[in-house]
């Protein structure tokens, strides 16, 4: 190859290299520089719900259950079944002597207790022009609506002033371990608590009263033989001989050591 064909093909590869230069200079970098698109950012969800009305809170409230009286119920008995104070059990159904109950009789039981909702504010519906339905209430919850109003009515608490007057009324069968039983009543005006209060003999046998209430009018026996208490009226000492005998004192002591009442067992 001579230096002219050298120099020749020198300058067309130089010719060749300038033109590719310039292509891309010209025509593809332009093409391929595309502009980026600007998003807008959507709205997330807590700001969409912002707007929005709150949600209605719910509360519960009390429920009033109507107990019918069986044979062996008790005020303290049906406070253990439902869970409710005996107190509130005596208010609601306004209760003059709460240790008999009849056979048969509608006791309103407050479960719940009183209730203490606060009003809140509810948001007013539209008016629409369609009637809305009446729906008559079922006889349940007229029921329970006609208790509540008299539930309502009556005080929260049996009153515990009142002039006491606790007495020993009879001790029969004595010397009968048995048949031998004591009752003390509530002959005053006020509601009387015997809690920690004593019955004793001569010969030195004390029985400790538990948590006792004894309203106006209110009796409790007290059995010498053996047996389950069956509050609020019925107590057993679990003894297995007589305590009582014809001509012997039996004393009655408050909590604080203090005779209420002595009785002197008849022959």
């Amino acid at each position: 190859m001579t230096w002219k064909q050298t120099t020749l093909i020198i300058a067309i590869n130089a010719v060749v290299s300038t033109l590719i230069t310039l292509l891309l200079v010209v025509v593809i970098l332009p093409a391929l520089n595309v502009e980026t698109p600007v998003t807008t950012p959507m709205p997330t969800s807590s700001t969409a719900a912002q707007g929005t009305e709150p949600a209605v809170e719910t509360t519960s409230t009390p429920s009033l259950q109507v107990h019918i009286v069986q044979a062996g119920d008790t005020i303290s008995g049906l406070a253990l079944l439902y869970d409710v104070p005996a107190e509130d059990i005596v208010a609601a159904n306004n209760l003059e002597n709460p240790n008999f109950l009849q056979v048969g009789t509608e006791l309103v039981i407050p479960v719940g207790g009183v209730s203490q909702e606060q009003p809140t504010l509810t948001p007013v519906p539209t008016a629409t022009d369609t009637p809305q339905p009446f729906e008559p209430p079922s006889a349940q919850t007229a029921t329970a609506e006609a208790a509540a109003a008299t539930a309502a009515a009556l005080p929260s608490e049996m009153p515990a002033a009142g002039e006491l007057q606790i007495e020993i009324t009879e001790i029969i069968a004595a010397g009968d371990a048995d048949r031998e039983q004591v009752t003390i009543l509530n002959n005053g005006t006020g509601r009387a608590v015997i809690t920690g209060w004593t019955l004793s003999d001569a010969e030195g046998n004390v029985y400790t009263f538990p948590e006792i209430f004894l309203w106006p009018g209110g009796s409790v026996s007290m059995y010498t033989r053996i047996g389950q208490d069956s509050p609020p009226n019925v107590y057993y000492w679990n003894k297995l001989v007589p305590i009582w005998s014809s001509g012997e004192t039996a004393t009655l002591k408050n909590e604080n050591g203090e005779v209420v009442f002595t009785f002197v067992v008849e022959p």
